[in-house]
């Protein structure tokens, strides 16, 4: 049950101020219409300000006052740090592969988002000439030289992070038709236009746990696809911002696993860059504490250390202490099973909003059984996906996403006419509810 929520004019930027959120000025004019911002449904970003469960709550209480003060390690707290060596090993599963040689973890500061421009900068570096890991150089930059990353679409937000640092953004599909489950011709056809058309570095972006969609990519699938990279000297980026979030009758594919199980008997040398990353805030509720896990070679995450050490220094002591005892405190996998039981609850009661109160047909939504969003297609008879998210929140006080989830200030084409929704809330179902009553179903009786 909620217990607090925030008024929407105190986490927003103030009217008429410059912002790239572009929900935000639809936010505040629709307020200026008379309308409560309490009274606000927000199912566009993924938060339910909610906050953390009680016993991470109360581990927060519990730090030592040293915690608030500077950390010597750029790696993280040294007591996460050991505590997310044990979590990623047992949760990925990757008992059979040397921790400290094969892999090894850090802790993630100031966010996931926040590591991927970093790994990109060092595979420009690597590419352009500079010296390289093991003391390898690459060839020097030049023209047919630009960094090329590829993802799925639709997707999250790559572009965002690695496009500001010069990647040029590829695609492949995912399809309703197919599950959203990509194809493995489109992502090899992909990675070999990528590769033929520079000499710079290529990067293959996997999200198993796909977000927006919800389908949960199979070990034989995310398999294919990680030899489809090899064979083209791919660096890997595997997002794993949503590992710990899916049904409860669904075994997560750990792409790490099988990334070290192909990379085993190859020669150091010859692997790939690669880099994991594990969202702590979406599994316990804690977004703004930017706190997750990057696993990869040891050479990667030293040369990644560096790089923060750049900008910034080690911070949030506090709150990496307090995820630290939480992380071994059973308490932890209780509460992850008891959230994926209701995502699982949630799922099946939308399905059936959408059937029968909606008049939704079957391939017109996907709820799909992973991460912590649904997309729904928007109803033929409104002209556009925009035009439909601005009638929901004129009629219902419902804010909905979306699909593309772009950049901040960034207007990408909504190219299968859907709108996202954030499942973690516990309004989605008095939303959909809300859309009925107005009539904004897919036929609509007043038409």
């Amino acid at each position: 049950m909620i217990t607090e929520t925030p008024d929407l004019r105190d986490i927003t930027s103030g009217p008429g101020e410059p912002t790239p959120y572009k929900d935000v000025p639809l936010l505040h004019g629709h307020i200026a219409q008379g309308h409560d911002p309490a009274g606000m449904r927000v199912l566009n970003v993924g938060e339910t300000w909610m906050g953390p469960p009680p016993g991470l709550r109360a581990a927060l209480r519990a730090v030592p006052l040293w915690t608030h003060g500077y950390a010597l390690s750029p790696y993280g707290w040294p007591r996460l740090r050991e505590a997310l060596r044990d979590y990623i090993t047992i949760s990925h599963r990757l008992s059979g592969h040397a921790l400290g040689a094969a892999y090894d973890v850090t802790v993630s500061q100031g966010s996931t988002r926040s590591s991927m421009p970093d790994f990109g900068r060092l595979l420009i570096e690597e590419s352009a000439g500079r010296p390289g890991r093991l003391g390898r150089l690459r060839p020097s930059a030049g023209s047919g030289h630009r960094p090329i990353a590829v993802t799925s679409e639709p997707g999250w937000d790559y572009a965002g992070a690695l496009a500001p640092v010069g990647f040029e953004m590829r695609t492949f599909p995912v399809l309703r038709s197919r599950n959203y489950q990509p194809d493995i011709d489109d992502v090899t056809e992909a990675l070999h236009r990528a590769r033929r058309d520079t000499t710079g570095a290529v990067l293959l972006v996997l999200n198993p746990q796909h977000n927006p969609t919800g389908a949960h990519w199979t070990p034989a699938t995310v398999g294919d696809m990680i030899r489809a990279a090899l064979g083209v000297r791919a660096a890997l980026m595997i997002d794993d911002a949503y590992y710990g979030v899916h049904n409860p009758d669904v075994t997560p594919t750990s792409a790490l696993a099988l990334l070290l199980d192909e990379l085993n008997g190859v020669a150091p040398d010859e692997h790939p860059r690669w880099l994991g990353l594990r969202s702590l805030g979406k599994q316990f509720r804690c977004n703004g504490w930017g706190i997750g896990a990057l696993s990869g070679a040891p050479d990667t995450l030293r040369d990644l250390a560096v790089r923060l050490t750049q900008r910034t220094y080690v911070t949030a002591g506090p709150l990496q202490h307090a995820m630290a005892e939480w992380l071994r405190d059973p308490r932890a996998a209780a509460f992850l099973e008891y959230q994926n039981h209701q995502y699982a609850a949630r799922r099946a009661t939308i399905e059936r909003l959408l059937a029968d109160d909606l008049g939704y047909p079957p391939d017109a939504y996907s709820v799909g059984e992973c991460a912590a969003y649904m997309l729904m297609q928007v109803p033929q008879w409104v002209p556009a996906a925009e035009d439909y998210r601005s009638l929901v929140l004129d009629r219902t006080d419902v804010m909905l996403g979306e699909s593309h989830m772009s950049s901040p200030g960034d207007r990408l084409a909504n190219q299968h006419g859907l709108v996202r929704l954030f499942l973690g809330s516990p309004e989605i179902t008095g939303a959909l509810k809300a859309m009925s009553a107005a009539g904004l179903t897919w036929r609509p009786s007043w038409r």
